[in-house]
């Protein structure tokens, strides 16, 4: 029984960083390219190709770069993004917007393919690098000393891999099957077990404790 490759859209403002991408996705191993767009183009093509995941050149990373992952992330909800950029300031951003992951250009194919096919499985991939950006020193979490006294839910445990997925609560609750509130309910839940500021704080203090897989 053959296992299935992971069909991957290519999407970047740049033709020539379109067919570099394509190239390298197509060396990988169990992973190959389906298609490939531009900016504007890339959830037109992603509602015709229904890839598994999409890989997106967020250029330089900059606000107005990662915009491209807040619209593809809204025009197809829970598609998984994974985006590479040469400055890796703004993985919380990223993660917000919707990307799984944002990560360096010139990352390795191996590790490339291990984030594809983790944000295909609705989980956040985060170098423990860029988890010092998330969360500064002086709040990281050691697991033997300040894991929370509270462990979560199943359920709330599901709503903190869609919130590191960076899904919204309408989002959520469409995948969920549950109301807005319910999900606002559990994401507060989350907030205080973990006692985090903010969704993206939840995520590297759950990241920390192992609760996410890096």
């Amino acid at each position: 029984m053959t296992v299935a490759e992971l069909r991957v859209l290519i999407v970047s403002p740049n033709p020539l960083a379109r067919g570099g991408l394509t190239s390298l996705v197509e060396g990988m191993t169990g992973v190959k390219a389906v298609g490939a767009a531009g900016v504007a183009e890339a959830a037109s093509l992603a509602g015709q190709l229904l890839p598994d995941a999409v890989l997106l050149d967020a250029g330089d990373g900059e606000p107005e770069d990662l915009d491209a992952v807040a619209r593809l992330a809204s025009a197809q909800p829970g598609l998984p993004i994974v985006a590479l950029a040469s400055d890796q300031g703004a993985v919380a951003q990223a993660l917000t917007f919707g990307a799984s992951a944002l990560l360096p250009v010139g990352i390795d194919a191996e590790t490339l393919a291990a984030a594809l096919l983790a944000s295909a499985k609705g989980l956040a991939t985060i170098s423990r690098r860029d988890l010092a950006i998330l969360l500064p020193e002086e709040e990281r979490i050691d697991p033997l000393v300040k894991a929370p006294t509270e462990t979560l839910t199943p359920r709330e445990l599901e709503v903190l891999q869609l919130m590191a997925r960076g899904q919204t609560n309408r989002q959520i609750a469409r995948r969920l099957q549950i109301s807005e509130h319910t999900v606002k309910f559990h994401a507060g839940a989350v907030l205080g077990k973990l006692s985090a500021r903010s969704r993206a704080e939840a995520v590297a203090r759950a990241i920390g404790l192992g609760w996410i897989l890096v």
